[in-house]
């Protein structure tokens, strides 16, 4: 009898909830508590469903997955293009395999690339070359982490630039909501790059285009949008198409002077007109107006060379902060533009 009894609740039980779709109030539990690697991270849940509007749904899965790589920060804290002298710096590029697979890859998308170069006005020479540094023009296996892990690991372990990374984590997520991308699915660098010109997260929200009109920004397999994407990054930095890049200087000064100069760094810039004032001459004619800073770098071993840098050089800068990066993709380009000759 009891057991009719209760096999009679049940009925009831399930007919309610098959009819109406509502289970009753005693059935129902709460969701399972959230555990968090940190207490960051609590707080960074909280702020990223009620400040940035995100689905604590979507979150939690994602909250759940992360693996800190505590492995990435000795690389954050030593990339070589700060530490190597510039002639074992550009070894890693400039080597003969990298450069004939360029000149390969420059000729056989020469279309494309003097499309988005008449379209954006940025020299398709140093879109290939970006890209040739970057990733070996989107060699597989160059993003080795997953992108979540390290912007995560980099939000936990790295204090010195936590607040870069929390930026970077936020619009990750941003951009995967915007692409419909999984986010736990994508790869990156050890420093949180993405795809094949090696843009960080907030840099796809703000340059990446889409070059072939699928309505996606597909900066992984997509070479129009790629290609374009780079552009569009170098032109809104300052490329100015025929500028100048660098050109040899000599300083016959005050050393005092010539040293604040280089410490200064390349953002710093004078007219060419001061520069001739304290004594540096550059090899070429050129408008006085024009800004240039300065750096000393080692093309050789045991061999120093001043060089003039100039507004594009300053552009290449902003890709990657390194004199280092911007003379070997400078280098890169003008061996490509030599190799359709």
């Amino acid at each position: 009898m009891q057991n009719k009894f209760y096999g009679f609740i049940l009925s009831i039980f399930f007919s309610l909830a098959i009819t109406t779709g509502v289970v009753p109030l005693f059935a129902q539990t709460d969701p399972p508590i959230m555990k968090f690697i940190s207490p960051k991270h609590a707080s960074l849940f909280e702020e990223l469903v009620e400040k940035h509007r995100f689905d604590s749904e979507y979150l939690r899965p994602l909250f759940e997955a992360i693996v800190i790589r505590p492995d990435i920060i000795e690389k954050l804290d030593r990339p070589a293009e700060k530490q190597l002298a510039y002639y074992d710096y550009k070894k890693r590029f400039l080597e003969e395999k990298l450069v004939a697979k360029g000149i390969a890859y420059y000729r056989e998308n020469q279309v494309l690339l003097t499309a988005v170069e008449k379209e954006y006005e940025v020299s398709k020479e140093v879109i290939t070359a970006i890209l040739g540094i970057e990733t070996r023009f989107g060699e597989p296996g160059i993003e080795k982490y997953r992108a979540w892990d390290v912007y995560n690991t980099g939000y936990a372990l790295y204090p010195r630039r936590e607040a870069f990374f929390k930026s970077e984590l936020i619009a990750f997520l941003a951009l995967c909501k915007e692409e419909n991308l999984d986010p736990l699915s994508i790869k990156s660098s050890y420093a949180g790059a993405l795809g094949v010109p090696q843009f960080m997260p907030s840099s796809f929200l703000k340059f990446a285009m889409d070059g072939d009109g699928d309505q996606k920004r597909n900066l992984w397999s997509s070479k129009a949008d790629i290609y374009a994407s780079v552009a569009h990054y170098l032109k809104r930095a300052g490329w100015k198409m025929g500028g100048i890049v660098r050109l040899p200087a000599k300083f016959s000064g005050n050393p005092m002077d010539i040293q604040k100069v280089i410490d200064a760094g390349v953002r710093d810039t004078m007219t060419v007109t001061r520069a001739t004032e304290i004594g540096i001459e550059i090899s070429e004619s050129i408008d006085k107006k024009e800004l240039v800073s300065f750096a000393l770098y080692k093309p050789e071993e045991g061999k120093d060379l001043f060089v003039g840098l100039f507004n594009n050089f300053r552009a290449i800068i902003s890709y990657n902060a390194s004199v280092n990066y911007a003379m070997v993709v400078t280098e890169l380009s003008e061996i490509l533009g030599k190799s359709k000759k």
